[in-house]
């Protein structure tokens, strides 16, 4: 395929893809709103949080009293902690739950669901079908740099453009992959990028 080619692909693509696609690879978590009575700190809005990340508010609790290292619990739509701790602190261990808990470990679309499969807990990612375990950190992916042209990289191709093409999602970007089939997955080198979009190539193997 030409470099001509690929602009056009690109441009195709952005108008058909992009839009949908950042909708799905971005939550839009609401602000904790703190305040403090005596030395408990509650997070008035605990409840549209847990609505925006669509877990277990239960599971979430257990999670933050283990990271604060004191208990935790709910009244309403609010989350009591029982000590003073900050917003910025509150905001930095619910981003650590969504890492781990809530975005793909693969391409890193928060539209996951948690399936008990025997003794483990698999993440389902429903935009690229990938399957995996729970980890406990996300250090090897979140120290993965963004995709860059011309590194490779491995996807899964999750649906079929108008066009034919392969579409995949990766760490917040839509691949487009020529010739990709639906459910496979494919080592790809890319080409070209713009705005959230990427072109990929599949490599022979």
């Amino acid at each position: 395929m030409s470099e001509y080619d690929y602009e056009e692909l690109l441009k195709k693509a952005e108008g058909t893809f992009s839009k949908s696609d950042k909708r799905e690879m971005r939550l839009k978590i609401p602000d904790p709103e703190v305040l403090y009575e005596g030395k408990t700190t509650i997070v008035r809005n605990f409840g549209d949080i847990i609505e925006v990340i669509s877990r277990d508010s239960n599971q979430v609790t257990k999670f933050l009293t283990k990271e604060f290292g004191i208990g935790a619990s709910i009244s309403g739509k609010r989350l009591m902690i029982n000590k003073k701790v900050t917003q910025d602190e509150v905001i930095s261990k619910i981003n650590k739950y969504i890492e781990i808990y809530v975005k793909c470990y693969e391409c890193g679309s928060p539209d996951t669901e948690i399936k008990r499969e025997g003794r483990v807990d698999l993440l389902i990612c429903k935009a690229c079908g990938s399957q995996n375990p729970i980890k406990l950190s996300r250090d090897i992916k979140t120290s993965e740099a963004d995709m860059e042209e011309g590194k490779e990289y491995t996807v899964t191709v999750s649906e079929i453009g108008h066009s034919g093409e392969g579409k995949a999602s990766y760490k917040g970007y839509t691949v487009i992959v020529p010739g990709g089939k639906k459910g496979e997955t494919v080592r790809v080198l890319i080409k070209k990028m713009r705005r959230g979009v990427a072109i990929a190539e599949v490599l022979k193997k």
